[in-house]
C-alpha cells in the first residue's frame, strides 16, 4: 500500500507541475501536457493493479464475540492468512452485542476495508449490516453462523461446517447408546441459525437410527447462550424441574461444560450423558476425563483462513465456490486418543 501511495503522489506531482508550471509550453503546444497527464494516470492505474496483485488489501473480521475460544481459533486462521497474503487486518470484539457489532462494522468500512469476514450474532438480523457493506462495495464472506437464505444475495461467499452433520453425529451417538429411548434436555443458542440447524440434525440423527423415535422425548429447551456460566444456571434449574433427564445435548462444548458443572453439583455425574459440539480442547479433555461422552468437531482455524483467502481471490477478480461446506467428525471415548487434546484443528 505504501508503494501504491508513493506512485499516486508522484503522479499527482507530475500533474501539478503540468498545470502550474507549464504555461509557456502550453502556449506553443498542448501535446506534452496531455501526454504527461495520460502517463501519470496510467502510472496510477498500473500501481492500483499491482497493489491488487500483491494482495495489499485491508480485511475486516467481525465475530460476535472473542470471549469464546472457538472464535479466537477462527481469528487465528484469519490472522495467518492475512500475514501470508500481505493484508492489513482490522477486528473488534462486539461481546455478544449485535448493536455494537453493527457499529464496529460501520467503523471498519469508514477505515477503508476491502472485504469483511463476518460471523453475525443474529442470523435473522444481519440484513442491514450486509446491505451497508454491499452499498460500500465491501466484499463479504459469511463464515460459521450462516445468514438467512433470503439474504444470500447480499454476501459474496459462505463458508461453514456441515451444520446438519454436526448435529446428526451427536444424535447418532444417542441412538446407538440409548436404543430404547431417552429423555433429552437441549441447551440451545436460538439466535444462531447454525445452532437451529444443529438441533434439527441432532433429532434427525436419532430418528433415522432407531426403531421407535417416539421413545426419545424432548424434556425442555433452555437458552445457554453458548456460554459456560449461562448454561450452568439454566441446566441447574432444569435438573431441579426434571429428575428423569438421561441426555443433555449442548450446541457447543463451552455450554456443555456448564452442563457438566451443573450435573456434578446435582450429584448426577455418570448418570446423564452430556454431548457437545466443536471438538474444542475443553471438550476433548472432558471426553478424556469421562465427564462428556461425545463432541462433533469443527475446523474454526481453517474456516477463518479460507474466509480471507476467498475474499482476496474475489478482490483479485477470481471466481470462488459460493457455498462451501466443511465436513465434521465425531470425537468419543473410543477415538479420543487419536487427537491432540490441546489443539483445535490444523490448516492441512
Amino acid at each position: 500500500m505504501k508503494k501504491l501511495l508513493s506512485v499516486i503522489l508522484a503522479g499527482a506531482m507530475v500533474l501539478s507541475m503540468t498545470a502550474c508550471g507549464g504555461q509557456k509550453a502550453a502556449e506553443t503546444t498542448a501535446a506534452p501536457a496531455e501526454s504527461t497527464a495520460e502517463a501519470a494516470a496510467d502510472a496510477v492505474t498500473e500501481a492500483v493493479e499491482e497493489a491488487a496483485k500483491e494482495g495489499n488489501y485491508t480485511i475486516g473480521f467481525s465475530p460476535y464475540t472473542l470471549t469464546n475460544e472457538y472464535f479466537t481459533a477462527v481469528l487465528t486462521g484469519v490472522q495467518t492468512a492475512c500475514e501470508e497474503l500481505g493484508c492489513e487486518l482490522i477486528y473488534f470484539d462486539p461481546q455478544n452485542d449485535p448493536t455494537k457489532q453493527a457499529s464496529q462494522i460501520d467503523d471498519m468500512i469508514a477505515s477503508g476495508i476491502n472485504a469483511l469476514v463476518y460471523i453475525p450474532y443474529d442470523s435473522a438480523g444481519a440484513q442491514t449490516v450486509l446491505q451497508t457493506c454491499k452499498d460500500a462495495g465491501v466484499k463479504v464472506i459469511n463464515v460459521d453462523n450462516v445468514i438467512k437464505e433470503e439474504d444470500y444475495e447480499l454476501v459474496d461467499g459462505i463458508i461453514a461446517s456441515d451444520n446438519t452433520q454436526l448435529g446428526y453425529l451427536s444424535g447418532q451417538w444417542v441412538a446407538e447408546n440409548h436404543p430404547d429411548g431417552a429423555n433429552i434436555l437441549i441447551v440451545h443458542l436460538q439466535t444462531a441459525e447454525s445452532c437451529i440447524i444443529n438441533v434439527d440434525g441432532f433429532w434427525q440423527g436419532i430418528k433415522e437410527n432407531v426403531e421407535n423415535p417416539d421413545a426419545f422425548v424432548e424434556v425442555q429447551v433452555v437458552e445457554g447462550k453458548g456460554a459456560t456460566d449461562a448454561a450452568f444456571e439454566v441446566v441447574s434449574d432444569a435438573l431441579q424441574a426434571h429428575d428423569n433427564i438421561d441426555v443433555i445435548y449442548a450446541i457447543n462444548d463451552t455450554s456443555a461444560l456448564g452442563a457438566v458443572q451443573a450435573v456434578e453439583e446435582a450429584g448426577k455425574t455418570g448418570t446423564i450423558d452430556i454431548l457437545g459440539k466443536d471438538g474444542a480442547p475443553i471438550g476433548k479433555h472432558a471426553i478424556k476425563d469421562g465427564t462428556m461422552v461425545q463432541s462433533s468437531a469443527q475446523r474454526p482455524t481453517y474456516m477463518g483462513y479460507m474466509g480471507v483467502k476467498e475474499a482476496v481471490d474475489l478482490l483479485n477478480g477470481k471466481e470462488i465456490t459460493f457455498n462451501t461446506s466443511i465436513e465434521s467428525y465425531s470425537i468419543t471415548a473410543d477415538n479420543i486418543d487419536k487427537y491432540d487434546l490441546d489443539a483445535w484443528d490444523s490448516l492441512d
